[in-house]
């Protein structure tokens, strides 16, 4: 058996919550679904489009992730980032897998957040 090396300097938040990009704004709106995200970057799925997106482009990409200590799950903040295509991995025959890095960092980490999310729930249940 083969042992991978991790090379990621952060824990991905694995997760499926929406996410949109455009080239810009103003520009065709695309949604996706996230599959992972980090501090510097998110991977997410979109829609095969042969002209959208290309490697190093930039993107505007919206998303939204739990807000901390909430109890509510559908309390979210939204963010808005660019960001350039890193990679672009075909997934089947109408979907590709889509990784971004963002031109600026989240002021937090995912996984660290859900972390703290989870802990919190359990420690406020009677």
């Amino acid at each position: 058996m083969t042992e991978t090396i991790e090379r990621r300097k952060e824990k991905r938040l694995y997760c499926r919550w929406p996410i949109w990009c455009a080239e810009g704004f103003g520009k065709t709106l695309y949604h996706g679904e996230m599959l992972n995200i980090s501090s510097g970057g998110v991977a997410f799925t979109c829609q095969i489009d042969r002209n959208f997106p290309q490697p190093g482009q930039q993107l505007t990409i919206q998303f939204s992730v739990p807000r901390l200590g909430s109890e509510d799950a559908s309390d979210m903040t939204i963010f808005t980032r660019i960001s350039r295509v890193r990679r672009i991995d075909a997934m089947d025959k109408t979907l590709n897998s889509i990784a971004v890095q963002f031109d600026e960092p989240l002021p937090f980490k995912p996984a660290k957040l859900a972390a703290v999310n989870q802990m919190l729930s359990q420690t406020e249940k009677p």
